[in-house]
């Protein structure tokens, strides 16, 4: 498990072996999954449908938002340089070393371990995408709808909660009114369920192939009782012992 929680950072700096390796590894058996799953339940999709809807779930805002939920940005092996720079937090990073945790679940415990995980936390995710197979990116959407009435969406955004856990927060404003709103754990994320909110509100017959973002199916909590949070709460614990 600590291979998994290894950036190249400081496995550089200590000579060991990063994560890179479980990486490739989490990535294949996340996609994996995911496929069988789409295969198995969701009979009436075409390949297309499957392949996107595949697309959205895999995706690196997603695992970010997992990483987040996880607290595997606080559990990370960085070399100094990497943690001055606020690696931590890093998309790219967080993304790489969920799917790491993925792989060495997989590795530790096989398939059915591996499958376990992914169903419990991305399950409801890949239902909310597979209902609507043919949606477009909403912010594009967004953009097509207002340029023929020379208007253009405005995003504000704040942020809020500790470093090791943004929220963003989004409002879209048209013509000097706010007209939708979205949250998430990515500044992408929140801009995209804002944009599907402003469609859904005010043009509801032109946004159908745009899922509306549900609160009622929050990111879940996860639980530090599990077998794999407890290996990386426990080096956690440690790694201010370690002199990472």
């Amino acid at each position: 498990m600590l291979t998994a929680l290894t950036h190249t950072s400081y496995a550089n700096e200590r000579g060991i072996e990063d994560y890179e390796r479980l990486e490739f590894l989490g990535d294949t058996v996340l996609q994996l999954v995911v496929t069988r799953h789409l295969f198995r339940e969701y009979s009436h999709l075409k390949e297309g449908q499957m392949t996107r809807v595949r697309a959205a779930v895999v995706r690196k805002e997603t695992l970010v938002e997992m990483a987040t939920a996880f607290g595997v940005g606080e559990a990370l092996r960085l070399g100094k340089g990497e943690i001055q720079s606020g690696g931590r937090q890093k998309p790219s990073i967080l993304a790489d070393s969920m799917e790491a945790v993925i792989g060495a679940v997989y590795e530790d415990g096989g398939w059915k371990s591996a499958q376990k995980l992914i169903m419990k936390h991305w399950e409801h995710i890949i239902a909310e995408q597979a209902a609507v197979p043919d949606a477009r990116d909403a912010k594009t959407r967004l953009q097509e709808v207002l340029a023929p009435e020379g208007q253009a969406p405005e995003y504000r955004r704040t942020e809020t909660g500790p470093s090791h856990a943004r929220r963003f927060h989004v409002e879209v404003w048209i013509s000097g009114k706010p007209e939708g709103r979205g949250e998430g754990s990515s500044r992408r994320l929140s801009e995209q369920r804002a944009a599907a909110d402003t469609l859904h509100n005010l043009y509801p017959d032109r946004s159908l192939s745009v899922p509306r973002p549900s609160p009622t199916v929050p990111t879940p909590a996860v639980s530090l009782g599990s077998p794999i949070m407890r290996r990386i709460r426990d080096w956690g614990n440690r790694r201010a012992g370690e002199g990472s």
